[in-house]
Parts: structure tokens; C-alpha cells; sequence
């Protein structure tokens, strides 16, 4: 008897097709039309994309060393994606001394952030290794890539074509993380 329930990867190709054709172009509440190109901006806010604090601000204060998470960029004024299917970002606090000065211009102290799209095949990103040379780095679970969190993302083993490209980001009075700028490149493969 074979299993029945899909894969992992098709559930992640079905989310990222049904989020692309609902959500290729939502209008802001200025009324500037967005669109699946533009996965973050300058202001945006970094909401928890999933588990007990899901669609909370990510505050600095809350982030424990070594451990990501996952966010989604939102509109400030809506609360809304940019872009369902481009806007994940992982965050990582690294220890103290830990970013790099490649690193440094779009971290926010210890604090750095990237697209949690792989740049191999698009699969998602949010694992921090235990093992070999993924200890202490961003993984991709899918196909083994490794990313230096600490090095602007640089790919230390894997597929993956390219590093993931960081989310410049600083923290507003009340401590809640936000984009200083867009991706510093195309988010995904390719």
C-alpha cells in the first residue's frame, strides 16, 4: 500500500503557485500597485510567519542566539505581504563578534536577515545546522545547501548557485525589527 499524502515539495510548489496567482498584484492602501517583483521595501515591518507568535512583530529582544525564524514582509499600513510567495526572510542572532564586516551594513547589530528562498531550486530556508559544516549556518533541508549567516549568506556547500540575498534591516524605537531597504538581490533561483 503506498502512502497517499503529497510530498513536502508538492504541497510548498502548490502553496507558492495558488499564493502567485492570487497575490501577483495587490494595491496598497496608498493606492501604488505592488507586484511579485517587489518582495520588500524601505518601512516594512517583520511579522513571525509562523508558530506561537505567528503574525507578531519580530522584536530584537525576543530572538535567542543561533536560532532563526522565519518572518514575512508587510506593508506597514496594511499589514499585508508584499508578496506571499518572495517576501520570507530568516533572521538570525549570532553570537557577539559573529557578523562579519560583509555582513555588517545591512545587519542590525547582532541581528542579520535573508531570503529564506534558496537560490538552488526555491525551497525554503530556515534550519540552523548541528552537524559538520552546516553547525552554526543556514541550511536549505531540501538539497543540502549551506549558507554562512555571519558572511552575508555566502553558500559553503551545496547546490545552491549563489548566496541568499540579505534584507537590510535596523530596529525602530519600540525594538521591532523593519526593513532598512529591499533584497540586495533577486530572491530565488536563478
Amino acid at each position: 500500500m503506498t502512502d497517499a499524502r503529497p510530498t513536502r515539495r508538492t504541497f510548498l510548489k502548490l502553496t507558492a503557485a495558488a499564493g502567485a496567482a492570487a497575490g501577483a498584484v495587490v494595491v496598497s492602501g496608498s493606492g501604488a500597485a505592488q507586484t511579485a517583483t517587489d518582495p520588500a521595501r524601505a518601512g516594512d515591518l517583520l511579522l513571525y510567519q509562523d508558530g506561537p507568535s505567528k503574525g507578531k512583530p519580530v522584536k530584537t529582544a525576543d530572538l535567542k542566539v543561533g536560532v532563526a525564524v522565519w518572518a514575512l514582509a508587510v506593508d506597514p499600513k496594511t499589514k499585508k505581504p508584499r508578496d506571499a510567495t518572495k517576501g520570507g526572510v530568516v533572521l538570525v542572532k549570532l553570537a557577539s563578534g559573529k557578523v562579519q564586516a560583509s555582513s555588517q551594513p545591512n545587519a542590525a547589530g547582532d541581528v542579520v536577515a535573508y531570503s529564506s528562498i534558496c537560490t538552488h531550486q526555491g525551497c525554503p530556508t530556515k534550519e540552523i545546522g548541528t552537524l559538520g559544516m552546516g553547525k552554526g549556518h543556514i541550511i536549505c533541508t531540501c538539497h543540502g545547501s549551506i549558507f554562512d549567516a555571519g558572511d552575508n549568506a555566502t553558500v559553503l556547500g551545496g547546490p545552491a548557485p549563489k548566496r541568499l540575498p540579505a534584507l537590510p534591516i535596523k530596529v525602530d524605537a519600540t525594538g521591532q525589527v523593519v526593513a532598512k531597504a529591499g533584497f540586495t538581490g533577486k530572491v530565488g533561483p536563478k
